[in-house]
């Protein structure tokens, strides 16, 4: 799976989850506002370990920044000779 939309899944799934554990205990316990926030916060929690499970199972990573400046042959020293130092 595409990791970037992995990374996204996760921060939606994290978002749904803290929304939810923030409004939590503000709402009285007999009401529908409690059952419906408690809810919310267990299909956040179910949703962010289906992500973290496809995470794991897919094996790939989100494709790292290459330091071009290595690369370059002006970054080099060079020791040949007519070399002024």
């Amino acid at each position: 799976m595409d990791p970037f939309a992995l990374r996204a899944a996760f921060r939606v799934a994290i978002l749904i989850l803290i929304a939810a554990l923030v409004m939590l205990p503000f709402q009285p316990p007999t009401s529908a506002e409690f059952v419906v926030t408690a809810l919310a916060a267990f299909i956040g929690l179910v949703f962010v370990g289906v992500v973290v499970l496809l995470t794991r199972l897919s094996g790939s990573r989100p494709p790292k920044t290459v330091d071009r400046s290595r690369a370059l042959r002006s970054n080099v020293p060079s020791g040949g000779p007519g070399r002024e130092e």
